[in-house]
């Protein structure tokens, strides 16, 4: 409730420093009201006093305000209760291996990494670029047609200027188009374990190798080791 009407009160140095800290914060809170009402009491005009009707509806009015006042007090208190059991139900996903939308990851400087896509169909011609953390260009390669739906690509590591790329954060896209010249979207595609969850923002933020993910962009989870374990029990059956 942000004004409310006061009758009868004079424009008394009293009422001034009781209606200051609230116009300072445009709120009226509980204990600002009842200074206010009091100090309407004190200096009414005793021949006119304030009728009975809106005294009462002044009543009602600080009624409301403590009603609403506890009902934000206890929103708040079951907001931070599901903030925390969301939060605590989230380090369950530390050691999962997951696949998400994405098109930043981390590579060590050693070995090939594997980097995946989703072709929204199949593509006659298809250009993947990797960038570095400054936006320039360290490998480009026409990687042939795809198929519509998953695939992959494994980079070596190898750079435009020859050699081996640094380690370092990398993004990488795939531009395509199909028989006909007409574009074709690839989505790109991370995949890894998460190793780390970060609050800081106030909402859960895994991780796969110290690049951030978001948890709308996840696209399945799955435990480690589960897939071997789903074909060996094939293998003896």
């Amino acid at each position: 409730m942000s004004t409310i009407s006061i009758d009868g009160v004079s424009n008394s140095t009293d009422l001034a420093a009781a209606t200051a800290s609230t116009a300072a914060t445009q709120e009226l809170g509980q204990d600002a009201f009842l200074n206010l009402l009091v100090t309407q009491l004190q200096y009414q005009d005793p021949l006119n006093p304030q009728e009975n009707e809106a005294f009462i509806a002044q009543l009602a009015q600080f009624s409301q305000v403590e009603q609403l006042t506890n009902a934000n007090d206890a929103l708040a208190n079951l907001y931070q209760a599901m903030a925390s059991m969301n939060n605590a139900s989230m380090t369950q996903l530390l050691g999962q291996n997951v696949r998400a939308h994405g098109d930043t990851f981390q590579y060590d400087g050693d070995g090939e990494v594997e980097l995946h896509f989703d072709a929204a169909a199949q593509t006659s011609s298809s250009t993947l670029t990797i960038t570095d953390e400054n936006g320039s260009v360290v490998f480009t390669s026409e990687i042939g047609a795809l198929a519509e739906g998953e695939g992959s690509y494994s980079w070596s590591g190898n750079s435009l200027q020859g050699g081996d790329a640094e380690a370092g954060q990398y993004t990488f896209s795939v531009s395509a188009s199909d028989s006909d010249g007409d574009s074709v979207t690839v989505q790109e595609i991370i995949e890894g374990e998460i190793d780390g969850m970060g609050f800081e923002s106030g909402t859960p933020v895994p991780s796969i190798n110290g690049v951030d993910i978001s948890l709308g962009d996840i696209i399945r989870v799955t435990t480690p080791g589960a897939g071997d374990e789903a074909d060996e029990d094939g293998g003896q059956s």
